[in-house]
């Protein structure tokens, strides 16, 4: 069995193939990991204390849409104290996301016929349209001094034109009242009203996690990927040494010596294992070579999550070859293996409001426990080791039966 292993060890560092995915791939997920950018998930909660304030007319607000947000996108031509509460108001009815786009200069033609543009290229639930002469206007008739254009379904305009008409009211209300400051008055009628703040509370079985934390846990995944690609490919590369020496009748020879079926595809596994401490061991040199910046976990939680999910690949990758017995029909498997359960596994973009279908499927990926892991950890969760090590040892079991019984059906055809 040590001999099997020395020799299987040989073979692939003689592997040019196999030093490529060895370096290439922990160089790759380390430059993955020092991007600095916005995920997505910067969006997420953006707009529920304030208003958003757009760059320009041709800023997209769809981003800011999530969680079932109803968007509104206002062209504000008049920027004047008295649309500013009334926006405001809009904002703090808790129902809506105020994006405010300040077009001083835009008629309400120039603003209908950028409109159409906005309803192809862009996604809101509703565009609002502020007169230039907002604050005479309101006074007299409200529907001469904005304008709501529905560009959904969502049948919470409905909502929307209720606050709109109650927020006019009151500015009505405080303008009989015959005060010259119309804003100080309407914020002075307002003080009795009780201040809301706004908390984000996590679901059952759901983590909270700050836009940073979901920054870095997005760049984990994609990390998580690039690494997979390497623990898969070492897995293949010692099939394709198994792979030959059966078909060079090494593998007969050996059964000669009583050596089991469950012990030679060890001794593969063993081999296996070697790979991917290797890979880890660049990973972390790689990590150090280029600065360790901060990853949201500790590096030494980031190396075992990743020596594990090594450990799992590789034995995966290294059973289809070994069932497959065929070199290129092995390769191919690997290249399935891996792009379907990074895409099943949620690496790329989350599948958390997917069909229970996909979400079966993705909790059979192991990649997902490690994203799992991953949160687990930020949000300081002390069961996270646990949970690696009983999925670890779960799929190490699965995968030594199968290679054991898999060998003995191909010696048996």
């Amino acid at each position: 069995m040590l001999e099997i292993i020395k020799t299987t060890l040989k073979l692939l560092f003689r592997n040019k193939g196999f030093w490529f995915f060895l370096i290439i791939t922990p160089v790759l997920s380390t430059f993955i990991l020092k991007v600095k950018q916005e995920n997505i998930s910067a969006y997420e909660n953006v707009g529920e204390t304030e208003i958003v304030e757009l760059d320009d007319i041709d800023s997209k607000v769809a981003y800011y849409g999530g969680k079932g947000k109803y968007v509104l996108k206002v062209y504000d031509a008049s920027g004047s104290d008295l649309s500013e509460y009334m926006l405001n108001k809009l904002l703090q009815s808790g129902a809506f996301t105020v994006c405010r786009a300040d077009v001083p200069d835009m008629t309400r033609a120039d603003m209908e016929a950028h409109l159409h543009v906005d309803g192809f290229d862009d996604r809101m639930g509703a565009a609002i349209y502020v007169e230039k002469n907002f604050d005479e206007k309101i006074i007299d008739n409200a529907e001469d001094a904005l304008t709501v254009y529905v560009m959904s379904d969502d049948e919470r305009h409905k909502l929307l034109e209720n606050e709109i008409k109650m927020c006019t009211g009151q500015i009505r209300n405080a303008y009989m009242m015959g005060n010259e400051d119309i804003v100080d008055t309407l914020n002075k009628m307002n003080e009795a009203i009780p201040s809301k703040e706004v908390r984000s509370i996590a679901g059952k079985d759901k983590r909270e996690l700050t836009i940073e934390q979901l920054d870095k846990r997005t760049l984990m995944g994609y990390a998580f990927a690039i690494l997979t690609l390497g623990y898969v490919f070492g897995g293949i590369f010692i099939a394709h040494t198994a792979i030959k020496e059966e078909k060079d009748m090494v593998f007969t020879r050996i059964k000669l010596t009583n050596l089991t079926n469950g012990q030679y595809f060890t001794a593969k596994f063993i081999c296996g294992a070697i790979v991917s401490l290797l890979l880890t061991f660049i990973m972390a040199v790689c990590t150090v070579t280029f600065g360790e910046d901060d990853m949201g976990i500790s590096m030494l939680s980031f190396l075992v999550m990743i020596f594990l999910m090594g450990l799992i690949f590789s034995s995966i990758s290294l059973l289809l070859g070994i069932l497959l017995g065929n070199v290129m029909s092995a390769n191919v498997a690997a290249f399935t293996l891996w792009s379907m359960s990074a895409l099943l596994a949620g690496l790329y973009f989350p599948l958390d409001h997917t069909t229970k279908v996909v979400r079966a499927f993705a909790y059979m990926m192991p990649q997902k426990w490690f994203l799992e892991a991953t949160e687990m950890i930020m949000t300081k969760d002390n069961k996270v080791y646990f949970m690696l090590l009983c999925i670890t040892v779960a799929y190490m079991v699965i995968t030594l039966s199968l290679g054991s019984v898999g060998i003995k059906y191909k010696n048996y055809e």
